[in-house]
């Protein structure tokens, strides 16, 4: 479950590292993309000269089709989404031990056939 946990941490972690596109909202790779500067301070962030042409063309993003957006999840479905994760640790966690109780018989039988010879 820790394990779980942790990699979920740093992937959140190397995605608040990431520029995020000013248009279309995805996070992309450093080296790719354009940053603007304005004379205010501000940054603006483009993972593509696409995103960047349809921001100057002043199109609304939540109405152009070849955006692709997070639906909002509800209470009931975060938990259950939380739920298929820990069960899904769970199963992992139990597969080692089913590993390791097998060995510890196999290693009894041969033993007992050594005692036999």
């Amino acid at each position: 479950m820790r394990q779980e946990e942790l990699k979920v941490n740093i992937q959140e972690a190397l995605i608040d590292k990431m520029p995020t596109c000013s248009f279309c909202k995805k996070h992309y790779k450093e080296p790719r993309g354009l940053t603007l500067f304005t004379f205010d301070g501000k940054s603006i962030h483009f993972c593509s000269s696409k995103c960047q042409r349809n921001l100057n063309l002043k199109r609304d993003p939540r109405k152009v089709n070849w955006i692709k957006r997070e639906k909002k999840m509800t209470k009931a479905q975060k938990e259950a989404e939380k739920k298929e994760i820990l069960q899904e640790a769970k199963a992992e966690e139990e597969k080692p031990v089913e590993v390791k109780e097998k060995k510890e018989k196999k290693e009894e039988k041969e033993e007992k056939t050594e005692e036999k010879k």
